[in-house]
């Protein structure tokens, strides 16, 4: 029987199991995103429902074979947990049902959860909340290798113009406007492309139509990603949306 000891973990998602256990959906450093079996954990004597939350770092162990082994034992790490309210907690619920949807079982990612474990920590920010989750996306999708291609003209091969527009098209990069364009297809400025090559959001954080064009451009490539599925953190939040103007 296959025995993990002390992995620093974070709870993607957790759901109801039979009457008092819950199945977990964690990403860890050393094996990626794993599904345990958290027995009795919902019961009135359970010892370890305290310590089963979300945007926490934790130090979990299971043992078991197949699919769904159970977990063994969880604490808290030795780090504080993250301040996420409001926008915040939104935006971590956001980037969460991101990763389920995109990241496949037991693919052992350490830079994306180095990536995850940094993004929830800059999202207690909250003037910087628009432009950690844009960078949040570009990075996975790097990881994840679905890379941005911002560096040229896709049909040219030609320098990005900071003075043009440019249509960007899903696995084939951004094109030179000629008025020819769909409004299906996000359009981009130069300059605004360029930031991105270089990495300069602090810069890119301080225009609010660059800021636009990103949104834009990350909701398109993201869309085709997901295929069919629905974001059901935008769906679910509706409400507080329209009250608050998350940036998801």
């Amino acid at each position: 029987m296959k025995v993990v000891n002390t992995q620093i973990a974070y709870i993607l998602h957790k759901r109801p199991y039979r009457e008092t256990s819950s199945i977990l959906e964690v990403l860890t450093r050393d094996y990626g995103r794993v599904a345990l079996m958290a027995r009795g954990c919902r019961g009135a004597r359970s010892k370890t429902a305290g310590s089963l939350l979300l945007f926490t770092p934790l130090l979990v162990s299971w043992q078991g074979r197949g699919s769904l082994p159970y977990l063994k034992s969880v604490e808290r790490a030795d780090l504080k947990a993250p301040v996420l309210k409001s926008k915040a907690l939104l935006s971590a619920m956001y980037i969460n049902e991101l990763l389920m949807y995109l990241l496949h079982k037991h693919d052992v990612h350490e830079d994306v959860f180095e990536h995850y474990h940094h993004c929830l920590y800059a999202l207690q920010n909250q003037d910087s909340l628009e432009i950690s989750l844009r960078q949040f996306e570009i990075k996975l999708l790097e990881l994840l290798g679905f890379g941005l291609s911002l560096h040229a003209e896709a049909d040219t091969g030609e320098v990005i113009l900071a003075d043009s527009m440019y249509y960007y098209y899903l696995e084939h990069g951004p094109v030179r406007s000629r008025k020819s364009g769909s409004d299906k297809v996000p359009l981009i400025s130069g300059a605004c492309l360029l930031a991105l090559s270089d990495h300069a959001y602090p810069a890119l954080a301080e225009n609010r139509q660059h800021l636009a064009e990103i949104k834009a451009l990350m909701r398109f490539v993201i869309a085709h990603h997901l295929g069919n599925k629905t974001l059901k953190s935008r769906e679910l939040f509706r409400p507080a949306v329209q009250a608050i103007k998350p940036s998801v």
